[in-house]
């Protein structure tokens, strides 16, 4: 089992680079979800984390395949709208590519189209989806069975819960309000990572 970070777009980056600094050693690695910002200020945000010496392999640029190109961070992370990953493997067949769905059908397709890995949600009831009914873990099941490239689970992953994800075959946890919204990210970290280990003994 592998954790995956995700920003969640309402830190400023004078909170967030310290956070990521912090936790980058505890978690396999950290999507920089951060919609709100402009490209460039993006670019210059992917770079300030860069010249912090934050490992490129660790980081996963969100959306722009252009930005992972020009930062040399070669992982890129789509959201289930927008350019799909026919279009990104076409232009950039080096970028490691997966996609964010949220179905079998749509999960497939990514496959066929060359994916790396996909996310699927979100799992368990979130406050970031309220009012919005979880897939669970019976359609996570499904998903993992159907394909042969990595699935990540997330959506409302905690750590209490995070343990049943090992019946449902999910290469990875991805955590974002319990990391990023936590009043200790770094702590949460810990013992999101400290869960993790735990399951791959």
């Amino acid at each position: 089992m592998k954790l995956t970070a995700v920003t969640n777009g309402k830190l400023n980056e004078e909170q967030l680079l310290p956070i990521i600094k912090e936790i980058e050693p505890l978690v396999d690695s950290i999507v920089l979800r951060e919609k709100q910002k402009s490209p460039q200020a993006y670019l210059e945000f992917v770079n300030a984390l860069l010249k912090a010496r934050i490992p490129a392999g660790k980081l996963r640029v969100h959306s722009h395949a252009d930005i992972a190109c020009m930062t040399g961070v070669h992982n890129l992370h789509l959201p289930e709208k927008g350019m799909t990953v026919r279009e990104v493997k076409k232009a950039y067949p080096f970028l490691h590519t997966g996609q964010a769905v949220h179905s079998l059908s749509s999960a497939i397709q990514a496959e066929e189209e060359g994916a790396d890995y996909i996310m699927f949600g979100h799992i368990f009831p979130t406050e970031s989806k309220k009012g919005m009914k979880s897939r669970g873990l019976k359609q996570l099941r499904e998903i993992t069975s159907a394909l042969s490239i990595p699935v990540i689970a997330i959506g409302g992953i905690t750590i209490e819960n995070i343990k049943k994800l090992t019946s449902t075959k999910a290469e990875g946890a991805a955590v974002m309000s319990g990391i990023f919204n936590a009043s200790s990210p770094i702590e949460s970290a810990r013992l999101y990572q400290k869960e993790v280990r735990e399951l791959n003994e």
